[in-house]
């Protein structure tokens, strides 16, 4: 109860009073004299927080309220939008107000928090395409097990731990058990504290971001093998209409993790070669480029798929289904 009160406490002094810099404190941050950029970043910030907030609710929503909701790759991927959408409708306007208020004193608890919600809901959409990558590669592989798995519990249980692993390396620095999140005026952001235990660090970076790279690497690069032999035998390949539309969604789905990759690695790299945030230059842009990179899914998915470009302009001119949460007795295999 004293933790959740001085929690409450410092969301309080952080949002109402004046944290920022005052005549009686010396200013020694990059930072400190470039409102200009700040300002800059700030605006980037809002406009992404709309932009990717409604794109990515727009998705769950046409999900739901069209034939989309049937279909097992659809249902992943709703459940990824719906991440990409509580990480830009929470942790960008919570990085605005850091930028707006020009601060280098934030409170304890409020970072714990932040950075427990950040990189959660980047665990949450990495460990969604490490799933979405297994089925796309178990349809195109092993479609007996796939369809196993696509039965409603094995799904539901799917999902579930998609959304609660991430925790179990978020939650014990979150409570700062087992390593901690702290202020980093340099970059303006909540990240991982260098002055504790490092391991939790290493073991979230290595199993959170590493493992799942390489297993969903392996997924599509196992399917590319298939879909190069299949190639070979041109009649079989023509005929088989499911095949090909499996691999048709496999690329897409390829393409919305090379988006991931590209806005996630760039960080990565910054992140181990400059742990003393030397060059906060480079932090601000790649985190940047992942805020970006964040808000493009649902331009792929209408880029790249015309059901989902069908369920968008039915969504929005308010053609949709009756009973849209309504699940049908099967779903779609593809």
């Amino acid at each position: 109860m004293k933790s959740m009160t001085e929690f409450f406490n410092s969301l309080r002094h952080f949002f109402l009073n004046d944290l920022s810099m005052n005549g009686t404190e010396e200013c020694t941050v990059w930072w400190c004299d470039k409102s200009g950029t700040l300002l800059t970043l700030e605006i980037i910030a809002i406009i992404l927080c709309i932009i990717g907030g409604l794109g990515n609710i727009i998705t769950v929503l046409a999900i739901c309220f069209s034939s989309l909701r049937n279909n097992i790759n659809c249902i992943l991927i709703g459940s990824l939008s719906f991440a990409g959408f509580l990480y830009c409708g929470l942790i960008l306007p919570l990085q605005a107000v850091i930028f707006h208020r020009h601060s280098n004193a934030v409170p304890q608890e409020f970072c714990s928090a932040a950075g427990g919600i950040r990189y959660t809901l980047v665990g949450v959409i990495l460990v969604h395409l490490g799933i979405i990558a297994l089925y796309r590669y178990l349809n195109v592989v092993h479609l007996a097990q796939y369809q196993n798995l696509s039965q409603k519990r094995p799904l539901m249980i799917t999902i579930a731990i998609g959304w609660i692993l991430p925790l179990f390396f978020t939650a014990p620095p979150s409570f700062r058990i087992w390593g901690g999140f702290t202020f980093v005026p340099a970059i303006l952001a909540c990240t991982f504290e260098k002055g504790i235990d490092q391991s939790n660090r290493i073991v979230t970076v290595t199993c959170g971001f590493i493992v799942p790279c390489i297993f969903i690497i392996f997924c599509y690069a196992r399917i590319g093998c298939v879909a190069y032999g299949s190639s070979k035998r041109v009649s079989q390949w023509h005929g088989n209409v499911s095949q090909t539309r499996a691999l048709r969604l496999s690329a897409m789905m390829l393409c919305i993790f090379g988006v991931y990759f590209l806005g996630t690695f760039p960080y990565f790299i910054v992140n181990v070669y400059d742990r003393t945030f030397s060059k906060p230059i480079h932090h601000l842009w790649t985190t940047v480029l992942g805020w970006i990179l964040y808000c493009t899914n649902p331009i792929v998915y209408t880029v790249m798929d015309l059901n989902f470009r069908t369920a968008y302009r039915r969504f929005l001119l308010g053609d949709c289904e009756k009973s849209p949460l309504r699940r049908g007795p099967t779903a779609t295999y593809v």
